[in-house]
């Protein structure tokens, strides 16, 4: 018996000793590989989250810009300054100038912006209007003295009486000066809800973390902070133009990154759970180490091979995902409101029924049909045909504009059937015109689209007759510049976005000669409508 126990003990020992031998160095090899894979993965992740925090600061400028703009369109009218320079008003006078103010000038500004607003407008010499009914004068008075005696605009925050955050507006303020004798004669409100700045990033994902935006004094414009002191310990934590901390409470650790913006003042943030940025990494390694304890007891060190390989291709697909992120984000920060478009147009298509014009019915026909088509993910493969159209319309709405456009020569034999990328032709066309024909349109010139199969390709040559490149260029790879001036989609983004879909042999090639005119050419490969999904 005593035997029998050695034996089975010295076996044991063998065997916790062979798995000890092999086990723990390819355990510690995983724990390692593991934990460099998390770090990059919590740094791709701060990326994007970055990234996010600065899209909404841009965006948010861009809207006050945008109001900022419509309040000068208001001070410049004529008739405003007339009523504002009078020095009294008789009952039918007073009533006249009121409904001038809705009929007229209210127009004017409901149709140039995208969130709904009122405003409204007191003078010096006592005259009051406002496009809601109920707002009293008596309303304005407590945020007529933090408007800005500059010309400038004043943000100011109206939560008077403790309102909710849902319930606070957004004021715009203005003083108005006479722009012929610089008289003051009063003041312009805009008002909007702050919950309406919801539609300024509705088209960014934020289910994951949370924003807030606070003004210069730290009250808060947007969102919602906890109850207790995490609005106080942000407003003395951002003491820098951008950056990034972690929150002091133990337990709850969030992630906070902020940017400040130069226009505004405002300050956007955004706040990440500790369960977003850091357990969920360590909970996956937990399961993945498990996995590699069981096969390295069924197959010795085929676990830290197993794992290296499924990190590797997670790592891979989130840069990935990471990268069509942005070039969709870029893509969405070129569009303007498209609701507001489409109800301009048909505003503007009304007016041109009654009137009979038929040159602006048909502009603002290519023009929606123009922004419904880009409105739509750039990066859904569309059938050919489709894209023409799009090119059609920009040249129907070109010829308007310089009086007259080349002759447009298509060949697609063959290739009705085939798909291509979203908005990949009318940023080349658009480029000719920028370029290529730099002096004028004659009769002479054209431009001639040739789509034909190579191989297990698609190639779409864009030719011209311009004035061609300074230099003499022999189909190239087209090069891009980094970030590109301005914000329309040109020859960079295409390029980038058809490698982003299709891969590294996809994208631009260019060739041509000074004053011979130049091809762009579209590699992507070769789909039909039956293969698109």
């Amino acid at each position: 018996m005593t035997k029998i126990l050695r034996k089975r003990r010295g076996f044991l020992s063998f065997i916790l000793g062979l798995m000890s031998l092999i086990f723990i160095p390819t355990l510690s090899v995983s724990i390692i590989g593991i934990q460099r894979d998390g770090n990059q993965m919590e740094r791709r992740n701060l990326e994007y989250w970055q990234m996010t925090v600065e899209d909404i600061i841009h965006d948010l400028d861009a809207k006050i810009r945008e109001y900022d703009n419509l309040s000068m369109l208001a001070l410049l009218q004529e008739n405003t300054l007339d009523i504002l320079l009078r020095r009294e008003f008789d009952q039918i006078e007073y009533i006249e100038a009121c409904s001038w103010m809705e009929q007229q000038l209210g127009i004017k500004l409901f149709l140039n912006q995208s969130i709904p607003i009122s405003f409204q407008i007191l003078g010096n010499n006592g005259f009051y209007y406002s496009s809601d009914g109920e707002i009293f004068q008596e309303d304005i008075m407590p945020l007529i003295g933090q408007i800005e005696k500059t010309g400038r605009i004043s943000i100011i925050i109206d939560d008077a009486e403790g309102k909710q955050t849902e319930k606070k507006n957004v004021i715009i303020g203005r003083y108005i000066y006479s722009y012929k004798s610089l008289q003051p004669l009063g003041y312009l409100l805009l008002s909007l809800p702050s919950v309406e700045l919801d539609k300024i990033w509705s088209d960014k994902d934020l289910s994951d973390i949370k924003i807030l935006v606070l003004n210069e004094n730290g009250t808060v414009v947007y969102g919602e902070a906890e109850a207790g002191s995490e609005q106080k310990e942000l407003y003395e934590s951002l003491t820098e133009e951008a950056g990034i901390f972690q929150g002091q409470r133990k337990g709850d650790r969030k992630l906070y990154i902020y940017e400040k913006s130069d226009y505004t003042g405002w300050t956007a943030v955004a706040i990440v759970p500790r369960s977003v940025y850091h357990p969920s990494i360590w909970n996956i390694s937990k399961v993945f180490l498990g996995a590699g304890a069981i096969v390295i007891l069924l197959a010795s060190g085929g676990a830290y091979f197993l794992i290296k390989d499924v990190y590797d291709t997670k790592l891979s697909n989130q840069m990935n995902e990471i990268a069509r992120s942005k070039a969709e984000m870029k893509a969405l920060q070129t569009q303007i409101n498209p609701h507001f478009l489409y109800n301009t147009l048909s505003a503007i298509n009304m007016y041109s029924v009654l009137e009979d014009t038929e040159t602006v019915q048909d502009i603002t026909d290519a023009l929606s049909s123009m922004f419904r088509y880009a409105v739509q993910n750039p990066l859904v493969p569309v059938g050919i045909e489709e894209e023409l159209e799009h090119v059609r319309n920009y040249l129907r709405i070109q010829g308007y504009r310089m009086g007259g456009i080349p002759r447009l020569e298509i060949d697609i034999a063959g290739t009705e059937n085939v798909v291509m990328l979203r908005l990949s032709l009318q940023p080349i066309v658009e480029n000719i015109f920028k370029h290529a024909f730099t002096d004028g349109v004659g009769g002479e010139q054209f431009i001639r689209i040739h789509a034909y199969r190579d191989g297990e390709n698609l190639l779409v040559d864009v030719e011209d007759n311009g004035r061609g490149p300074s230099m003499e260029v022999d189909h190239m790879e087209y090069v891009t510049d980094g970030e590109q001036n301005g914000r329309g989609i040109g020859l960079s983004n295409v390029h980038k976005r058809l490698k982003l879909a299709y891969g590294e042999g996809a994208g631009l090639w260019i060739s041509g000669r000074p004053g011979k005119g130049m091809t762009i050419q579209i590699c992507q490969p070769y789909l039909v409508k039956e293969t698109e999904e």
